[in-house]
């Protein structure tokens, strides 16, 4: 690739009708997720159509997968119940490379890119359709309890269960480990 120098970028455009998504409502916000997008400003606009009474439709390819995946599921726990559809698809992408030297034919290297998306919405979603998520109950974190004892870990055992193992030396130098010799002191190593 040293010859040739890279020139434009086409992306694949994303219109309602490219999405694939049926049944889409005709009123929804829809958040393109790119690698450098701030989640807090994402969800904030987010949070606020959501509750206005419109549905979210989150999009995000590449690098920006997990970050769609984490701003969908922090709506999922702030609203119950809520509606989810999701579709997994490509995205292509095509980079124009130009030659430096002549005699060389321009390059076209399409890239495909793992795209995700993920409507959640207030109105059920038809339950037949692939990526139709069910409506799962909110989370609920376990309730802590009081112990009727102390914890177990910070209790101090007797002595008592300490238990005494005993070596045989000679068995032990049979697997090459040493026991019961003293260390020699530096000071007193002979010098020859």
């Amino acid at each position: 690739m040293e010859n040739y120098s890279k020139g434009k970028n086409v992306e694949q455009a994303l219109t309602r009708d490219t999405l694939g998504i049926p049944g889409l409502p005709e009123n929804f916000v829809w958040m393109q997720v790119k690698g450098g997008s701030k989640m807090r400003n994402l969800l904030e606009l987010a949070l606020e159509e959501y509750e206005q009474g419109r549905d979210i439709l989150w999009s995000g390819s590449g690098p920006a997968l997990g970050k769609t995946i984490s701003c969908a599921e922090v709506m999922k726990k702030k609203f119950s119940p809520i509606y989810q559809f999701n579709k997994i698809c490509y995205r292509r992408f095509e980079e124009h490379w130009e030659p430096k030297l002549e005699g060389l034919d321009p390059l076209v290297v399409n890239r495909d890119m793992p795209m995700i998306h993920i409507l959640l919405s207030h109105q059920p979603v038809n339950k037949d359709l692939p990526g139709y998520q069910m409506v799962g109950q909110q989370y609920q974190p376990p309730h802590k309890h009081t112990r009727s004892e102390p914890n177990k870990k910070y209790v101090q055992r007797p002595s008592s269960h300490k238990k005494t193992i005993i070596h045989d030396p000679g068995q032990m130098e049979s697997y090459g480990l040493k026991f019961n010799r003293k260390k020699s002191n530096k000071n007193q190593i002979k010098r020859a």
